[in-house]
């Protein structure tokens, strides 16, 4: 019925924070992938970004080693990335007013997808992690969250008709490019991806190489098409990491020109290039600029802050430089209030992409000391779109830091009762609190607010289940979730709509979330183990010796007597009425048998004898309304 919770976490990594690098491309290069894939429709990007999932989409044993500040290396079975368009047509599709934060998705086109997943037999089933997926993935570029900025600018080229003077052209014209203050463009890489025939020389590509290192600076990777016709095909999903506005207007494009809906279709040998040159990209190229630039901002922004001197001159700048009126000019090192942003120089803004950064890395100990050491400077220059994504990120890094585990093999430690104590009422709670207010009411961002209260609800959920300690969180996640709730059908009411699919999603997964909230040793799971199997029934006890009377009326004991109370069954149950309600009001009887079937743990739904087969009950008009 709905996602895992470590499925939920990988999700979080595989479509949230990871780098972010933006495709340039010559128009011969599109002219090759449309040769070479059968369909003139398409491009270059299209045909790339699914190959930045390595997570469904890479080669086999790839392994990726990551060496964080501390100089202690990780191997990670996958590294993903995201493929998208320049920054500056990312940046061309926030055409609201400069003064007006544009929302991450629009919750009325959220809504129209969870209805259609709802009624496809093939999405029915993941309806959760689809409608996660959609809350976490975003392009939007904003100057207090940097994990939407480029880390890397990738050109396509062709080597027959793009010679070294066309590629200059591109950088010369990349690197002018008018970008917004905020973003720091000198530390995005660059790299080409160089596409040719598999008839070309190794020797011309490697004059061409050269030519490319040598005159521009310039690292490069091949990517060989094969020009004739390949039989054999690979189908690769159209709408990897697409965001909900890509996805509509995916749809919006298949209403318009009805075609077959099997996927992009792409040559077997050109699949396998793919997989290998994005591989070499990242492993050769990408993660090791990322490191460089980490201990260079660790080494020149970081240390001297955390210095005595540093903080003196810090406190120093606030006492002296404090005035009433906001600064009219953004300039280095100070906040502008009428412009909403930090200077690119400004060591605000490279320590905030400094802790996103190793964020990206893995490096989550790291991150949370850094998002919680910039947080108090945010505060001081009264920047609270700063502060409310530091503090959302502060919770983010913190909770993906306790469950990491230790060494490939070695699971994380269980934090102790202080540890948790303080997490929880030091952190989360006040942190939590702060940022909503903050995007609902400063801000009018509510989508902000919807996305970092489902994202700490998952994460926690998951802390719950790693550690076994639901007891810990279970009333702070219900409020997240029903928080969240709350800000999607607030808005969709106000549109007209009453009946909301995403209701019942997250209904459906707080029914999840209560199922898998159990008190109970983790030696002692059997028990639940049986209850989850044959719901909660009587067990009798051994038959009476013959001649012995037996009074039939007599009442047994449940098999869950051993751990009542210690259970959220009940509580899981009336979630999925819930559920099943808002499903029933959608006329949608299919999602509302693969809930009904989650009931039966608590209640016997076959049987008609019992109290809440009662006509004038939910369960037994929702029974009648799917028969």
């Amino acid at each position: 019925m709905t996602a895992e919770f470590p499925t939920v976490r990988q999700l979080l990594l595989q479509h949230a924070y990871l780098p972010l690098v933006s495709v340039q491309l010559s128009r011969a290069a599109d002219v090759q992938f449309q040769h070479s894939c059968g369909n003139n429709q398409l491009t270059a990007l299209s045909v790339l970004k699914p190959y930045g999932n390595n997570v469904t989409h890479g080669m086999a044993g790839q392994q990726f080693r990551v060496t964080g500040t501390l100089l202690i290396t990780r191997g990670y079975a996958s590294f993903p990335v995201r493929f998208e368009p320049p920054l500056l047509e990312l940046l061309m599709i926030q055409n609201l007013a400069d003064d007006k934060l544009a929302p991450l998705f629009s919750i009325s086109s959220l809504e129209h997808l969870m209805r259609r997943y709802s009624e496809q037999p093939g999405h029915s089933k993941d309806l959760y992690a689809h409608f996660f997926r959609k809350i976490v993935t975003s392009n939007r570029v904003v100057p207090f969250d940097t994990l939407n900025h480029p880390v890397a600018q990738l050109f396509v080229v062709d080597l027959a008709a793009d010679d070294v003077a066309a590629v200059h052209r591109m950088i010369v014209d990349f690197r002018n490019s008018a970008f917004p203050k905020y973003v720091q463009n000198l530390d995005i890489f660059v790299h080409a991806f160089v596409i040719c025939g598999a008839h070309v020389n190794e020797s011309d590509l490697q004059t061409y190489q050269a030519q490319l290192r040598n005159e521009l600076a310039l690292t490069s990777t091949i990517v060989r098409i094969a020009l004739g016709q390949d039989e054999s095909r690979v189908l690769m999903p159209e709408l990897e990491n697409a965001t909900v506005e890509q996805e509509m207007q995916h749809l919006s494009l298949q209403t318009a020109h009805p075609g077959p809906e099997n996927g992009l279709s792409v040559p077997k040998l050109l699949d396998l290039t793919l997989r290998t040159a994005v591989f070499e990209f990242i492993l050769r190229s990408l993660v090791p600029h990322m490191e460089r630039r980490l201990r260079t901002w660790d080494d020149a922004v970081l240390a001297p802050k955390k210095s005595l001197t540093g903080r003196f001159f810090s406190v120093s700048r606030k006492l002296f430089n404090s005035s009433d009126s906001a600064p009219q000019a953004t300039t280095s090192g100070a906040y502008s209030h009428n412009a909403g942003f930090y200077h690119r120089s400004a060591p605000e803004q490279t320590l905030r992409k400094l802790a996103d950064w190793a964020l990206m890395l893995k490096d989550f100990k790291y991150a949370y000391s850094t998002y919680d050491l910039i947080k108090k400077d945010y505060a001081n220059d009264k920047a609270w779109a700063y502060v409310a994504a530091a503090q959302e990120m502060c919770i983010v890094s913190l909770l993906l830091a306790q469950t990491q585990p230790l060494l490939a093999d070695t699971p994380p430690q269980k934090p102790d009762k202080n540890t948790l104590r303080k997490i929880r009422h030091d952190i989360i709670e006040p942190y939590v609190d702060n940022l909503a207010y903050t995007y609902r009411l400063r801000l009018n961002a509510k989508t902000y607010a919807v996305r970092s209260h489902v994202v700490i609800a998952e994460l926690l959920s998951n802390m719950s289940a790693l550690f076994n300690i639901p007891w810990w969180w279970s009333d702070l996640v219900e409020t997240y979730f029903m928080s969240a709730e709350h800000e999607l059908a607030t808005h969709l009411a106000a549109a007209g709509k009453a009946l909301q699919a995403t209701r019942a999603v997250l209904y459906e997964r707080l029914a999840f979330v209560k199922k898998n909230s159990f008190f109970v040793p983790a030696d002692r799971k059997d028990i639940i183990d049986d209850i989850y199997i044959r719901g909660i029934v009587p067990e009798k006890g051994a038959p009476a010796e013959e001649g012995y009377y037996v009074n039939e009326a007599k009442l047994h004991p449940c098999n869950d007597n051993a751990v009542k109370g210690l259970t959220r069954v009940r509580k899981s149950s009336f979630w999925c009425l819930m559920a099943m309600r808002e499903w029933m009001l959608l006329e949608n009887k299919a999602q509302i048998r693969l809930v009904l079937g989650s009931l039966g743990t608590m209640y016997q739904t076959t049987s008609g004898n019992d109290w809440l087969a009662r006509e004038d009950l939910a369960l037994a008009q929702i029974k009648s309304y799917v028969e």
